[in-house]
């Protein structure tokens, strides 16, 4: 199957061949590849947490003495709190388990990339190219360096620590996802720069190991993310992407690509095709992983 798939700690998928710890947020530990089914909760603990204390603050606000005057209110203040208790604590604990996975993540790649010969196919960035990579293993060698739950910013911090024992014969990069936070405000110019930036600082590395350089477009998301990530950043951070890419294509050999064009069919950003509970991730990885594999055949 290639080279093998490192991934012991959290993936952001579940099919029926995964396997998965109980305290794992992001990713399954995947014995094969099938098509993918919905997520494990990922953020998804998180929808089931809020949505379970959003049912409470709807029956506490239904009763008779709540609809009015000072009860009304301290009932909904107190809804607001919980809220924004439980967002809080979900995100501290994303966050742990992110770096968790990373601290597993990186030793495996740094095997991976080691042992790999010249012509492989690199995956770079968040678990979107983690899970990709795992396909696409089933076809062709690759080394993947997919970290799911990782930031543009994250994963350019890693690069020092990634060595290309041989040079790649395609790179594919997928960042955003993780970039459009809407407690990082991805609309304004300080955190839209600082992913450019990044994003800048990935392809340069990865136009300096490969010969030629795959970008993604940004996934569309499914409405049960909207509330922690902003859908109307997806196509400001997909555009970044392509206008990066261009830039570089008349040096190097970069492409931009958008294997999620067809999910495109909600409101601009949104798709109904994501999988719940998080709507982060695909139902259906395998057709994204059969186009890119097609892409790469095309010069």
């Amino acid at each position: 199957m290639g080279v093998a798939f490192f991934l012991s700690g959290p993936a952001l998928v579940d099919a029926p061949s995964f396997s998965h710890k109980q305290d794992d947020a992001f990713l399954a530990t995947p014995r094969t590849f099938l098509r993918i089914t919905p997520p494990i909760p990922a953020f998804g603990n998180s929808g089931r947490q809020m949505n379970s204390s959003g049912d409470r603050c709807a029956r506490l606000l239904s009763r008779r003495g709540t609809r009015r005057g000072f009860l009304a209110g301290a009932a909904s203040a107190a809804c607001a709190a919980t809220t924004a208790v439980s967002a809080e604590d979900q995100a501290q604990r994303n966050l742990r388990l992110a770096r968790e996975h990373l601290d597993r993540r990186l030793p495996a790649i740094r095997a991976a990339l080691a042992e790999a010969t010249s012509g492989f196919v690199f995956l770079a960035g968040n678990s979107h190219a983690e899970i990709v990579g795992t396909a696409l293993a089933r076809w062709m060698p690759v080394v993947n360096g997919g970290i799911g739950g990782t930031s543009a910013r994250g994963y350019a911090a890693q690069l020092d620590a990634l060595v290309f024992g041989a040079r790649a014969g395609t790179a594919v990069l997928f960042v955003g996802t993780n970039d459009i936070l809407r407690r990082a405000d991805p609309l304004s110019e300080a955190t839209r720069s600082g992913f450019e930036a990044a994003a800048v600082r990935i392809l340069d590395w990865l136009c300096a190991h490969a010969d030629r350089v795959l970008v993604a477009a940004v996934p569309p998301l499914g409405p049960e993310a909207a509330a922690i990530r902003d859908p109307a950043a997806v196509d400001t951070y997909t555009a970044a992407l392509r206008s990066l890419c261009e830039q570089r294509g008349r040096r190097f050999s970069c492409r931009f690509f958008d294997p999620f064009a067809g999910l495109r069919n909600g409101e601009p950003g949104l798709t109904t095709q994501a999988a719940p509970p998080d709507g982060v991730h695909l139902r259906d990885y395998d057709s994204v992983a059969a186009e890119l594999a097609a892409l790469m055949t095309v010069r």
